[in-house]
């Protein structure tokens, strides 16, 4: 499934492993959402939690409404208005009544130029509008950039390489490489159709000093184990390990 994300009416999340129910789904959304993001703009675990009842599009919403509505902006005398964001914020206000069943009332941006709440609000402004009132992740990208995070935390005492299509691991000890290619496919064990991600390996051993490869792929009910693969007849030295690799997304629900 290449589309995730969700827009107005709409969510295009996949259903695997652990995440079968909306409120698992939609939390493994938010959490790699917040992986990509900066600070200011992720969800905190109180907000998750009420994708129990909220869909994404109305967390996402609720969010902006919520860190709009600041009283501290109102209380000095000086009579600022920041104009450019005043506008910005009123025009998707007024787009988000006309294309849903809410009507949001007009936003004057005094004397808070400074203001964190508001800053949270027009980053996610900036991402609903980029988009028609949807977002989507590059489930390729975040997938390799979860696995990245991993196993930076859990291998402190290992050099560890991240590369625009790969990751590499080397053992200190014994100075070992394995190559980690990613990849956000849901296999099935008994029907593997991944020819040309074998071929990535063998030509990745071919090539360089690294004989140890390993292919990632998200842990489902029918890819729950790790396989190894034979291809003696296209590598020439005997000393290699190419191995399929379900990595759990479980975390994500912690």
């Amino acid at each position: 499934m290449n589309k995730f994300g969700f827009d107005l009416t709409s969510e295009f999340l996949p259903s695997f492993d652990k995440f079968q129910s909306d409120l698992n789904k939609r939390t493994m959304f938010l959490k790699l959402f917040n992986q990509e993001v900066s600070c200011h703009m992720k969800f905190s675990k109180d907000e998750i939690l009420a994708c129990k009842k909220l869909t994404l599009s109305e967390l996402f919403i609720d969010k902006i409404i919520k860190n709009l509505q600041v009283d501290d902006y109102i209380r000095t005398p000086i009579k600022t208005i920041d104009v450019e964001k005043t506008n910005k914020i009123n025009g998707f206000l007024n787009k988000l009544t006309k294309v849903s069943s809410r009507n949001f009332l007009n936003f004057s941006l005094i004397n808070s130029l400074e203001s964190s709440d508001i800053r949270k609000a027009e980053g996610l402004i900036d991402i609903l509008q980029k988009s028609n009132f949807s977002v989507s992740l590059d489930p390729e990208k975040i997938f390799k950039n979860f696995v990245s995070n991993k196993i930076l935390k859990s291998n402190e005492n290992k050099e560890i390489r991240i590369h625009s299509d790969s990751i590499d691991i080397k053992s200190q000890e014994n100075m070992f490489y394995t190559k980690i290619f990613t990849f956000w496919e849901f296999l099935d064990s008994n029907d593997l159709k991944i020819d040309m991600h074998i071929k990535k390996a063998v030509e990745c051993i071919e090539t360089t000093e690294i004989k140890q490869v390993y292919l990632v792929y998200p842990k489902n009910e029918n890819f729950h184990r790790h396989i190894k693969i034979n291809c003696d007849n296209q590598i020439k030295t005997k000393e290699y390990v190419i191995k399929l690799i379900p990595y759990s997304l479980r975390s994500t629900l912690r």
